[in-house]
């Protein structure tokens, strides 16, 4: 059967076809649209299978590792940066394995279009010990997650998946199952000390060397059903391109359009590579050019002096892939001539550049604009944390972004080494509960004096509206008594589209800190615009313009306040574009010195 998917799509519907049953992850860019469609594709089909919004990506992963070793067909997802997180529980298991199968999902972002870093998920599986598969197409995903699943059962180990942006969010003419596979099946754990609880030193090194032999099956495993059947294809020229994931379309595109005399092997799983089989078939060729997106896997794991790619500077070292990057690499390794290495970015680059922004109507947007009217830039340093707000940035409410939960930690260093400045911190409420609560009752325990915002949406809108613990049960889960369970006095603010309100809330907080030796903890009730079911009645209908009589072209609207609807017109005066207005009129309070916006009067 074929139908039109997303790569995420088509990884979700893999699982299904896989029968997987058990799914735990947190969303994030580019991975989010994997387990909101698995459960689509389930409640679509009547399944009997488990899907869930973890707190975050260890829990995610340690939730399905826990029926991996019940022998079900489980499955954690995330992105990159969320193996950070997630990697205490990963280097564990891969040292345990499991009874069941188990696919770790790591969605890659070369070219930093949604993430904090570039790194490469395949070089912690290459830490961890674990296989990688590397899809190319949409295709390509759906069928390793089937790949993978049956890897995993048979040699009793996580396996990952390392889709990158380019292949989660392209679409394909996929060729998919009819059946589906995933029936009810509750597990069965067996109790099994030695193997599950083991302890070091003894039972940690049994399972390392159980480790490292398994690791060796699967190279062979590699070699024998991935890598061999292909070098019959080969044509005997001079050149072989190893190829991983997106670089091997590119790769292709290039090898034809400008005629290069070049075998291509394609790796499917990166890691863990026969390294002696593959370098064997080096004695054929007089370059080896190593194509793959982000880190030097590959290349690390091979050595000879033919080989040309990232580690030899003959290749990109960062960003994403394009063909122009492909053919500069052929033109440094010396295969075409270096006139062929033409740069069709030149045409974007003149382009103007439109920074991201938040929605017209969000509130985040009054609350970083209370914070920098309160808390005056030269006595103060505003931490913040990774979602929508982290675009306070455009209205110089944030200096500092590290990762999540960072704001809250970086908050108490902060206290310490600039105890005359005032330190506000900024955090969602996903992103408290994924990781702002340890660094809280860290600062609460060493007494570390600070202002911290939660901006409690009640979603974690960023990546698409995903459901929050708060949300789904609020009566057992209240951010308000977590901040009280650190033994905090938690300040809270029912937020309403009044910039005064917001700012005389921020003045009270500081008050509070003037006498605080603690944090100065603060819950704002927000909506996000896009839940029309939380946004209901809560955001208003006010149209406002500008006159133009007072309007002095002065810049502290667009400049302080950031809504999208503003703009210059041709008379260089600032205009409200009402299609864009949410119509919440906020920027009627304090945004404009000379009071240029007023409200439209119906007629």
């Amino acid at each position: 059967m074929k139908q039109i998917l997303m790569g995420n799509d088509a990884i979700a519907l893999g699982l299904i076809h896989a029968g997987v049953d058990m799914v735990s992850g947190y969303p994030g860019t580019p991975s989010s649209e994997i387990l909101g469609n698995f459960q689509k594709f389930r409640d679509k089909n009547k399944l009997e299978a488990y899907a869930q919004w973890a707190t975050n990506e260890k829990v995610g992963f340690e939730v399905a590792y826990a029926g991996a070793i019940s022998g079900k067909r489980t499955c954690a997802t995330m992105k990159q940066v969320g193996l950070n997180v997630a990697s205490d529980a990963l280097m564990s298991a891969s040292y345990i394995g499991l009874k069941g199968a188990m696919l770790l999902i790591s969605c890659d972002d070369p070219g930093f279009y949604s993430s904090q870093t570039e790194q490469d998920s395949r070089s912690f599986a290459k830490f961890a010990r674990i296989p990688v598969l590397d899809p190319s197409t949409p295709q390509e995903a759906y069928d390793m997650v089937k790949l993978g699943v049956e890897l995993s059962h048979e040699f009793e180990s996580v396996v990952m998946l390392r889709p990158v942006m380019r292949v989660s969010h392209a679409r394909e003419i996929c060729d998919v199952d009819d059946e589906i596979k995933v029936t009810a099946n509750k597990g069965d754990f067996e109790r099994n000390i030695p193997r599950w609880g083991a302890v070091p030193p003894a039972g940690r090194y049994r399972q390392g060397l159980e480790q490292l032999d398994r690791l060796e099956a699967i190279k062979m495993w590699n070699w024998d059903h991935l890598i061999k059947p292909k070098t019959h294809a080969f044509k005997g020229e001079n050149v072989l391109c190893l190829t991983s994931g997106t670089g091997d379309g590119y790769v292709r595109e290039a090898v034809e359009e400008l005629n290069i005399k070049a075998d291509i092997l394609k790796l499917d799983m990166p890691y863990p590579l026969p390294k002696e089989k593959i370098e064997e078939l080096f004695t054929n060729y007089d370059k080896v050019i190593v194509f793959e997106e982000s880190y030097p896997c590959i290349e690390e794991q091979l050595s000879s002096p033919k080989l040309y790619g990232k580690l030899t500077k003959h290749l990109h070292q960062i960003d994403e892939f394009s063909k122009d990057k492909v053919v500069t690499a052929f033109a440094n390794a010396g295969v075409i001539a270096q006139s062929h290495a033409y740069k069709s970015e030149k045409y974007t680059e003149e382009l103007p550049k439109r920074p991201p922004n938040m929605c017209p109507g969000c509130p985040h947007r009054d609350v970083h604009y209370a914070i920098t009217k309160v808390f005056k830039k030269k006595k103060s340093i505003y931490t913040s944390d990774i979602g929508c707000y982290t675009l306070g940035l455009n209205q110089a409410a944030i200096d500092t972004i590290l990762c999540m939960g960072a704001s809250v930690s970086m908050a108490s260093g902060f206290s310490i080494s600039d105890p005359d400045k005032t330190v506000v911190a900024t955090i969602g409420d996903s992103t408290f509960m994924h990781s702002g609560v340890a660094p809280l009752i860290n600062a609460a325990y060493q007494n570390h004096k600070f202002i911290l915002v939660i901006l409690d949406n009640s979603t974690t809108a960023m990546t698409g509206r995903q459901t929050t613990p708060e949300r789904t049960n609020p009566h057992q889960i209240d951010i308000k008594r977590i901040v009280e369970g650190c033994g905090l006095t938690c300040h809270e603010y029912i937020y309403e589209p009044d910039l005064n309100k917001t700012v005389d809330f921020m003045k009270s907080l500081q008050e509070a800190y003037k006498t605080a030796n603690a944090p100065v903890v603060a819950v704002v009730r927000e909506f996000c615009v896009l839940d029309k079911e939380n946004a209901k009645g809560r955001l208003g209908k006010v149209s406002v313009e500008v006159d133009e009589e007072k309007c002095v072209a002065c810049d502290s609207c667009i400049t302080n306040y950031k809504c999208p609807p503003m703009h210059y017109n041709e008379a260089g005066k600032m205009e409200i574009d009402l299609f864009l207005c949410a119509g919440c009129s906020a920027c009627l309070d304090v945004v404009c010195p000379t009071d240029a916006f007023v409200k439209i009067e119906e007629k």
